[in-house]
C-alpha cells in the first residue's frame, strides 16, 4: 500500500499522517539532545522493528490490511531520532501571530521556554576560567576589559585605552567586574530584578540579560541562572535554526517591544552568544539595524 493510499483510507493529508502519532507536539518542542549509548539506540531500533512486526502480524491474522502500521513506524523511528540526538529545535518562523489560548504564538513561548532550559544546563557545564582582562572579539576588532573597568582596542597591533566602560545594567542595579561575582545566580530572583520597572534611559530586559550573557566575564552558574530567568521573560519567542552574518549556524531568540525587536543567536553546543541584533520597527530610525558579531570572548592575562 501506497503512502497515498493511507491518506485515502483515513482521509488525512500526508503531513498530518507524518505528525499524527502521541508524542508529536512534545518532539517538536523537544530540541537537540545528547547521543546516547549504543546500548539505548540498539534498543530504541529494536522497538522499532518489534512494533513493526506486531503490526503485520495482527493484520495477517485478520485478515485486514493494517493501515495505521506506518503510522507506528514514523512515531517509534522518530523516538529512535530523538534517543540518536538528531532532532534540532524547530523554525518555527519570524511573524508573529496572536497571543491567545492555545495559539501558535502560545506554543512558540513554550518552545522557547525549553529551549532556554536546556542551554542554561549548557552553560552551567562549562569550565571555570578566570585572567587579567575579558577579550571580545567582534567582526570590527577586538577589545579588552580590566577588572577596574578600562577598555582596551587594539589598532594597528597597538593597544589604546578608550576610557572606562559603563557598567552592566541589570534592573535596578548597575553592575561592574567585582559585583559579578556578588550577584545572585538563582534564576527566580534574576528574572525579579529583570522585570523591575525600567529606569530612565535603561535597555529592555531582553538586552540586559543578551548583554550580560554576550559581553561580561560572567560564571557559568551566572550566565545558566539569566539563561533561566530569560525563559520566565513574558514576550520572549523562539525563531529556530538560523545563520549569522559569518555562517555559523545557531538557535535564535527574539524579544518584541513596541518599536523595536531584539534577535540573539545562540550556539547550542557551547551557550555562547554568535550574534546579536536590535532592529527599529518603528519611528524615525525605523528600519535601522545594530548588529554585534560575537566571533570569541574568553579571559586572557595580556592585551594584544
Amino acid at each position: 500500500m501506497s503512502t497515498y493510499d493511507d491518506v485515502e483510507e483515513t482521509g488525512m493529508s500526508e503531513r498530518t499522517v507524518l505528525l499524527d502519532f502521541p508524542g508529536a507536539d512534545q518532539l517538536v518542542a523537544a530540541g537537540r539532545v545528547e547521543p546516547p549509548s549504543a546500548h539505548a539506540l540498539a534498543r530504541a531500533l529494536a522497538g522499532v522493528e518489534a512494533a513493526v512486526a506486531a503490526q503485520e502480524a495482527a493484520g495477517r491474522k485478520k485478515g485486514v490490511v493494517v493501515t495505521g502500521r506506518r503510522r507506528v513506524l514514523v512515531g517509534l523511528f522518530t523516538a529512535a531520532a530523538v534517543a540518536a540526538g538528531v532532532v534540532t529545535y524547530a523554525n518555527t518562523g519570524d511573524t508573529p501571530t496572536s497571543s491567545g489560548p492555545g495559539t501558535r504564538s502560545e506554543a512558540r513561548a513554550d518552545t522557547a521556554s525549553v529551549f532556554l532550559d536546556d542551554i542554561s544546563t549548557v552553560a552551567a557545564g562549562q569550565s571555570v576560567t578566570s585572567g587579567k582582562y575579558w577579550k571580545t572579539q567582534l567582526t570590527v576588532g577586538d577589545s579588552y576589559l580590566s577588572q577596574s573597568m578600562d577598555l582596551y582596542v587594539v589598532n594597528g597591533g597597538k593597544a589604546y585605552k578608550k576610557g572606562r566602560q559603563p557598567d552592566w545594567q541589570l534592573g535596578p542595579k548597575d553592575l561592574d567586574w567585582q559585583s559579578l561575582d556578588q550577584l545572585t545566580t538563582d534564576p527566580a530572583k534574576l528574572l525579579q530584578l529583570l522585570q523591575t520597572p525600567p529606569r530612565p534611559k535603561s535597555i529592555s530586559p531582553f538586552d540586559q540579560a543578551v548583554t550580560l550573557l554576550g559581553g561580561s566575564p560572567a560564571s557559568p552558574q551566572l550566565r545558566a541562572g539569566l539563561f533561566k530567568a530569560l525563559a520566565g521573560l513574558k514576550g520572549v519567542k523562539l525563531v529556530g535554526t538560523v545563520k549569522d552574518s559569518t555562517g555559523r549556524g545557531g538557535i535564535a531568540l527574539e524579544f518584541a517591544e513596541a518599536r523595536s525587536v531584539g534577535r540573539v543567536i545562540v550556539d547550542p553546543k557551547t551557550s555562547s552568544i554568535l550574534e546579536y541584533t536590535f532592529t527599529w520597527t518603528a519611528g524615525a530610525s525605523k528600519g535601522k539595524v545594530t548588529r554585534q558579531t560575537f566571533l570569541s570572548v574568553g579571559f586572557t592575562d595580556r592585551i594584544g
